[in-house]
């Protein structure tokens, strides 16, 4: 499953990212030297086995297991070894839902209500603009990401109804289907209710006929049969011996495929053939460009630029523009990725949550891949009025979070600066990380290597700027605002600091007696007991969704249930604003208590800007922050 905000993003999806420009190619020559390098990266990674299989000219070149697929049982890794294919499960509905299309029996633009009126969301714009299915393939609906509670689900014998009646909470369209994306891992489940209903079948029947046995991916199957228990890898911690126990997805098509290296290579095949394999047609060439196209964003009528089509999407490598789809679960990666047009593919399947180690044998493959590939033409430059890049330039902050408890943190964490260039746009992060992009329409932008649009200037609508950066929709803040929210964070971070260096040499001098006229204890103490209580606050959430900055997955199962960890996230999310507020009424009830006046005016400084910081979490939802709801 790929990538949600923080934790999510390994959970049910990983998709990373890798800016390449033109250069030479450096990497393996021969596969022995790929196979040499990728034993490598295991063995530094501590990933006990890896699962690789690369098509060119549309066949299998290499189909390899590297390994352990079981650690304690000292069983290798075949091409026959089963994987958890996480994300890359949902590219399957895609295909059932468009053989049903061509079959005539549904259209993608198909309202949901009208297919499955049990399931339940709310759609405030349902009259005007309801929610239809292509919407959920695209991840346009505007539904919240999965509620975390709705990981924790595994239950081998919970119904797909079942499983989504547990999860409607989630399902709320915070803006108008269509006008942004947001992933969201319920959307797959949900079209897989419509195929039964479309089909007469259950979903897992109907994959199992008439799209796994035509494409020969005998092993595929959504179910711990003893058969998939016989053959699946076991997936391990980040210690590489311990192994995680196996985790029954509650919404089985979104992310609970097990398929092998020698199935997955067949799917690349079936991909590359345009919708055929080996003669069999499964799918109309037509329908195979569409599941690679997105078509409901605002950026799709200004023409062709990189984005996600019906859970499908471009991972861009220089000029190269790979389709596909990546995934994970607990103590499992899976990168997928091919090129139409040019016959070639590849699958990567490690049995360890280590997206530093997956990120790293696909950058392997790719190496190995892209000398024999020829490189698309850079569309041209085009000329682009001066006072519409003058118009879009300035500061810009998400506005279409995964998980709306999150945008409190992310509106900041996910932020834009565009400045105007001789030829074009500069992009950076708080002026970090700048890069040039370059016009390939008045309105789409490219970066310098790639050849598709990855930068959109969306017209203005109801009077408010936005632009779409591959597939986050970015809205312009005036720059009063966006400053003083940096100020702001620097304030609180820098009086976090000082208050935690200060306590310390003020304990001490109180102790030794050499600190005169102190004052109440209650002025010293309460405002740096909210410092502590937000920096625990940070640290507690940010250990919870530490596979993010780390590279490496952590059990996010255990955040959807209430833990040690997560109950102390709650209770520290109430006593900090508690704590801050109290902190502001004792210096104001001291205000004329005699001692030190630089003491005391520290003391209102940070009683402020600690109630200020209370004020923004409640504002957003992140006091009484409960994961396990």
């Amino acid at each position: 499953m790929k990538n949600r905000l923080l934790s999510a993003c390994l959970l049910m999806g990983l998709s990373v990212s890798r800016a390449v420009g033109i250069e030479t190619n450096s990497g393996p020559h021969s596969i022995p030297e790929l196979q040499k390098a990728i034993e490598s990266i295991l063995k530094e990674t501590k990933t006990p086995g890896a699962a690789i299989a690369i098509i060119t000219s549309n066949q299998v070149e290499w189909l390899a297991g590297m390994g352990k697929a079981d650690v304690a049982a000292n069983l290798p890794v075949t091409p026959d070894t089963l994987f958890r294919l996480g994300s890359v499960s949902k590219g399957f509905v895609a295909l059932a839902a468009l053989q049903l299309q061509e079959a005539g029996k549904l259209k993608l633009t198909d309202p949901v209500r009208q297919w499955v009126p049990e399931v339940v969301f709310v759609n405030p714009w349902e009259e005007t603009d309801p929610v239809r299915l292509v919407h959920l393939m695209e991840h346009t609906s505007g539904f919240d990401d999965m509620h975390l509670r709705e990981f924790a689900l595994s239950d081998p014998a919970q119904s797909l109804n079942t499983a989504l009646a547990y999860g409607a909470s989630s399902r709320v369209c915070r803006w108008p289907p269509g006008t942004r994306m947001a992933y969201c891992n319920s959307g797959p489940a949900v079209i897989a209710a419509v195929i039964e209903k479309a089909s007469g079948e259950r979903f897992e029947d109907y994959m199992r006929i008439h799209v796994f046995h035509p494409l020969h991916m005998d092993g595929a199957s959504y179910f711990y049969t003893p058969e998939v228990q016989r053959r699946l890898a076991k997936l391990y911690r980040p210690d590489g011996i311990t192994p995680y126990p196996y985790w029954h997805v509650g919404l089985r098509p979104t992310a609970g495929l097990n398929a092998s290296a020698r199935d997955m290579a067949n799917y690349l095949r079936f991909l590359l053939q345009r919708g055929s394999l080996d003669g069999t047609q499964l799918l109309r060439a037509a329908s195979m460009e569409r599941m690679e196209r997105g078509e409901t964003l605002p950026s799709a009528k200004l023409g062709r630029m990189t984005g996600y089509g019906l859970f499908s999407y471009e991972h861009l490598d220089g000029p190269f523009v790979f389709h596909g789809h990546n995934g994970a679960v607990m103590g499992d990666i899976t990168q997928m990725g091919y090129l139409p047009g040019q016959g070639c593919g590849y699958v990567v399947m490690i049995n360890s949550g280590s997206s530093i180690a997956g990120n790293r044998i696909a950058n392997l493959v790719r190496d190995y891949l892209r000398p024999r590939l020829t490189p698309p033409p850079l569309p041209p430059v085009v000329p682009v009025p001066g006072q519409l890049k003058q118009h879009y330039a300035g500061y810009y902050q998400n506005i279409s979070p995964m998980m709306q408890w999150s945008q409190g943190i992310n509106r900041w964490l996910n932020s834009r600066t565009l400045t105007v260039t001789s030829n074009g746009l500069s992009v950076s992060f708080h002026g970090f990380g700048k890069h040039r992009v370059l016009p390939v329409t008045e309105r789409l932008y490219r970066d310098e290597h790639a050849s598709l649009a990855s930068l959109a200037l969306l017209p203005d609508r109801d009077g408010h700027t936005w632009i779409q950066c591959r597939m986050d929709t970015f809205e312009r803040i005036p720059a009063l605002e966006y400053w003083a929210q940096l100020a702001g964070i620097a304030l609180v971070c820098v009086l976090a600091v000082s208050s935690c260096v200060m306590a310390p040499i003020w304990v001490v001098r109180r102790w030794l007696g050499k600190s005169h006229n102190p004052g109440p204890l209650s002025v010293r103490l309460l405002p740096l007991v909210s410092v502590v209580l937000l920096i625990a606050f940070a640290l507690l959430l940010g250990s919870g969704f530490r596979g993010v900055v780390s590279g490496r997955y952590i059990d996010d199962v255990s955040l959807g249930t209430p833990n040690l960890q997560t109950v102390s996230l709650w209770l520290v999310s109430l006593g900090f604003p508690l704590t801050a507020v109290a902190s502001l009424y004792v210096v104001w009830c001291e205000r004329h208590t005699p001692m030190k006046r630089a003491a005391y005016w520290y003391s209102v400084l940070v009683a402020l800007t600690m109630s200020a910081a209370a004020v923004y979490h409640g504002w957003w939802g992140l006091i009484g922050l409960r994961l396990w709801t």
